[in-house]
């Protein structure tokens, strides 16, 4: 079983800029600044996956930094009922005498723990101050390859098939036969240099208006910097990973 390389490039290249499209334009408020073909690898194993296909937006990045997309932090005050604060004692006279005598007591307790609740707002708000900018530098620390940033898995639109799962399997069982029978390396380096003709083809489709920016690359952990250098352009590379231009 032999590879249509041109009939594969085509069909990956159409199913994801149809689908990177169609997010984009359900979300005109948002800037998508990644795509990514994500899922492959250059190991030697018993078969070759297919890519699928991930984006992801400033917005949905920051939403997710701020932790956004998980429940969001409320605090319930209940009320307190007065009547249930005061103890009833035996001694206590029906006209409510003795409750006043108690109440003023604790009309002055409470000013003193007014003041404790002030203190320890301000500390609060002191350590809130800290937090804050512990987080902006940890964020700052974090936008390099491996950050969430960069990593497809963490994205909010992430992963999404190109192909159907009969369709998937059988270019699967292509690419994986070829590999077989011409060797692993030389199959992985066509199929490479494919996918990265297909990043080359999305960014110059997808660059366009509020998007202008966007980063268009193929995923792999073990030879990242390499495929960087490969899928984007010069000025990208000096602006999101500037150890890598030349």
């Amino acid at each position: 079983m032999g590879v249509d390389w041109t009939a594969l490039e085509e069909a990956i290249r159409v199913s994801a800029l149809r689908q990177a499209e169609e997010i984009i334009d359900r979300h005109p408020d948002e800037v998508f600044y990644a795509v990514a073909l994500d899922g492959v690898s250059a190991d030697e194993t018993d078969h070759i996956d297919l890519p699928v296909l991930a984006l992801n937006s400033e917005e949905a990045l920051t939403r997710a930094l701020a932790g956004e997309d998980e429940e969001k932090d409320a605090e319930d005050f209940e009320e307190v009922d007065e009547d249930e604060r005061f103890e009833e004692r035996a001694d206590a006279d029906d006209d409510g005498s003795d409750r006043d005598h108690y109440l003023d007591e604790d009309s002055t307790n409470s000013e003193d723990d007014d003041d404790e609740t002030a203190e320890e707002d301000e500390d609060d708000e002191d350590i809130d101050d800290v937090l804050k900018e512990l987080d902006a530098l940890t964020s700052d620390a974090e936008q390099g390859y491996f950050s969430s940033k960069w990593n497809p898995n963490d994205w909010q639109w992430s992963p999404i098939e190109l192909f159907d799962e009969s369709a998937t399997e059988l270019w699967s069982q292509a690419l994986t036969s070829v590999a077989k029978n011409h060797g692993w390396d030389k199959t992985n380096r066509l199929y490479y240099e494919m996918l990265i003709r297909v990043t080359e083809s999305l960014r110059k489709a997808l660059a366009a208006g509020r998007n202008a920016d966007v980063v268009v690359y193929l995923s792999d952990d073990d030879h990242g910097d390499e495929l960087l250098r490969r899928c984007l352009t010069e000025a990208q590379l000096t602006k999101h990973f500037p150890e890598l231009a030349h």
